[in-house]
């Protein structure tokens, strides 16, 4: 360890932070990997700068959902059967209202003297318990996995105009694809399973809101997802600090786990696959997008919003985005083998060639096409897929 980053450690993390805040420094990386994989703690605590966990909360680090930079995963629970970590429920009705007791998500821990607002089993079958009333009528509850964060923080890269280039060659040929942008209030939408999110920054404040509970100036939320009619959680203290711009995580502290993830490059060096194209993958699944300094990168994406069809219609939408619609997926794996893996927004599918089975709506030509290749050639086309 450098004589340099011992002397950081030692200090508060309000005045590392300041430091960053004041230059640009080699250490910015080094700094959010340790807020990524920190155990947060409930306030009020005695150690400023680790407090302000819930009051309910998913996970109280990042790395609950996203160890080593993965994502959803197949774990052996303690009686032996498989389920899905890294997975949340997420509450919500076709016009992308969330639940009016529950929030956005099911929170399934909470601090010393909250009760949990309930608990999910993802396998063999998806079925959650409520602590509180039941869901409002006209609501869902579905499951979403936590992607793999390899190459996605590339996707600040890529300049608004490469998104909407697509999604007008897309009207303009007049074919079954009519993928389009998610313009948000903010910008165009390019990460969530929905490109609800404009930045990585805007991201990762999100997963910190409504993940773990804890407030940034992107998302002013002491309580995290706690609702006006969840009065318990709303009694208990906060972590918010002066020292972090007034509230429990600052602007430099939200930038600097964003540095971590920009080095989390994506690990694809497969070459370009003829099946992938042929059977139109390729057309949404976009293996290379351009960025602002006229480089590319692994993407397969195009990072807009497709209607899927019935069998991907979970009854949950977003802001301006059907329940049916769903941003393309990167398919950039992390280091989870096939047999770790689940597939599709809500791990329903076991193997590639499961989800593509579910590609209606606008993906329903490239899953016949899938359909129609040889047993062989499924096989390669799956192999290609899970080893990017």
């Amino acid at each position: 360890m450098t004589r340099t980053l011992c002397v950081l450690l030692a200090l508060p993390l309000f005045a590392i932070l300041a430091a960053f805040a004041a230059r640009a420094d080699p250490l910015d990386a080094a700094m959010g990997k340790a807020l990524f994989e920190r155990q947060w703690i409930p306030a009020p605590s005695s150690t400023n700068g680790t407090d302000g966990l819930g009051p309910l909360f998913v996970a109280r680090s990042c790395t609950g959902c996203h160890a080593r930079g993965d994502g959803a995963h197949i774990v052996t629970r303690a009686d032996g059967s498989a389920d899905i970590a890294g997975a949340v429920v997420r509450f919500g009705n076709a016009a992308g209202e969330t639940d009016p007791y529950y929030g956005l998500e099911l929170q399934t821990n909470a601090v010393p003297g909250l009760m949990p607002e309930g608990d999910v089993r993802f396998l063999p079958n998806f079925k959650y318990n409520l602590s509180g009333p039941p869901i409002t009528n006209g609501f869902h509850a579905e499951a979403r996995l936590a992607p793999p964060l390899f190459g996605k923080a590339a996707f600040d890269d890529v300049p608004d105009e490469e998104i909407l280039a697509r999604a007008v060659s897309n009207a303009r040929d007049g074919g079954p694809i009519k993928g389009r942008a998610n313009v948000t209030p903010s910008g165009i939408g390019r990460y969530g399973w929905k490109a609800a999110h404009t930045s990585l920054k805007e991201q990762v404040a999100h997963a910190f809101a409504f993940d773990i509970g804890m407030s940034s100036p992107e998302f002013p939320l002491p309580y995290g997802d706690c609702t006006r009619l969840e009065a318990a959680c709303l009694a208990l203290p906060n972590g918010e600090s002066p020292s972090f711009e007034n509230r429990e995580l600052s602007s430099a502290m939200i930038g600097v786990v964003a540095s971590y993830l920009q080095t989390l490059h994506a690990r694809s060096t497969n070459e370009a696959s003829a099946l992938f194209a042929s059977t139109g993958c390729a057309d949404c699944h976009v293996p290379k997008l351009k960025t602002r300094d006229g480089g590319q990168i692994p993407a397969f994406t195009d990072l807009l919003l497709h209607d899927m069809g019935p069998l991907l219609d979970d009854g949950v939408g977003e802001p301006g985005v059907r329940s049916s619609e769903w941003r393309t997926a990167p398919l950039i794996n992390g280091h989870l083998t096939p047999g770790k893996r689940r597939y599709l927004h809500d791990g329903t599918a076991a193997t590639v060639e499961e989800a593509v089975e579910r590609h209606y709506g606008e993906a329903e030509g490239s899953r016949m096409r899938f359909e129609a290749l040889t047993a062989d050639d499924k096989k390669r086309l799956a192999d290609y897929v899970n080893g990017l």
